[in-house]
């Protein structure tokens, strides 16, 4: 998404975008890749979890190589279980569905959908492994769903900057922001060099876009599809601490929510 270069704030808005990607821990060897760490379950214990859920998070740090070979293994693992799931994507936005459902469905190769969504040249840096798990998905036939917001409107949001009417309409009224939410979000920029307390309303305003949008997209997704698993890949700082996607989900649904942090 910091493709896009803002004039007034985009210093401070790639440093928040890199904050927000370098939080966490890494993962070490497969053996504990799945069944260790913070989720700390025995292997039957763990699948018991999956199977219990309705949507898994896995947060990752973006740039983590280690965080990236969990989620393909989980997902091949989940594949080779026979679980009956799709992948919601927080790097792909609702707006590109359509592209999505083109790959899902084999009419779209995987290079003409990384150029049209832009990818190659914002979230396919990050990491190869994301190529490689929708090379796996689309070999298993399973659905990928764009969860995210445009990325302009992010960005309109975090340079403060005017919404047009059909920009504001994209914006989800139907959540509530958790009490606390606004200082843990502090907690993790406000420190950060160069970062002004000035700037955090308007970051906070894009991640509360970013995470309710995110719930809204599971929320539907759930609706029309209840009896499909959604494992949802997105940030770290999008699911910890009992804040941000899984939080809203929770306002408005029963779903049942697993977060894992590799």
């Amino acid at each position: 998404m910091n493709q896009i270069l803002l004039k007034r704030t985009g210093f401070l808005y790639r440093h928040w975008l890199l904050l927000l990607c370098t939080l966490g821990f890494g993962t070490n060897a497969l053996g504990r890749l799945l069944f260790g760490g913070e989720q700390s379950a025995k292997p039957a214990e763990f699948w018991t979890r999956i199977a219990d859920a309705d949507v898994v998070y896995v947060g990752e740090t973006h740039s983590s190589s280690q965080d990236h070979t969990y989620e393909v293994e989980l997902i091949r693992a989940m594949i080779r279980s026979h679980v009956h799931f799709a992948v919601g994507w927080e790097m792909f936005d609702r707006t590109q569905q359509a592209d999505l459902n083109r790959f899902n469905e084999g009419r779209l190769s995987l290079t003409e959908l990384f150029a049209r969504t832009g990818f190659e040249k914002s979230w396919a840096t990050y990491s190869p492994l994301y190529a490689r798990i929708l090379r796996t998905t689309a070999h298993a036939n399973i659905p990928n769903i764009g969860l995210n917001a445009p990325a302009a409107l992010a960005h309109k949001l975090a340079a403060g900057e005017p919404l047009s009417l059909g920009e504001k309409k994209q914006i989800p009224i139907e959540f509530r922001i958790p009490a606390g939410a606004y200082l843990h979000f502090g907690r993790l920029l406000g420190e950060h060099p160069g970062m002004k307390q000035d700037d955090l309303p308007r970051f906070f305003a894009a991640q509360n876009l970013w995470d309710q949008t995110m719930a809204k997209t599971i929320l539907e997704f759930q609706k029309k599809n209840p009896a499909t698993k959604l494992l949802v890949l997105t940030g770290r700082g999008h699911v910890q601490d009992g804040f941000g996607v899984p939080k809203y989900v929770h306002q408005k649904s029963a779903t049942k929510e697993l977060v894992l942090l590799p």
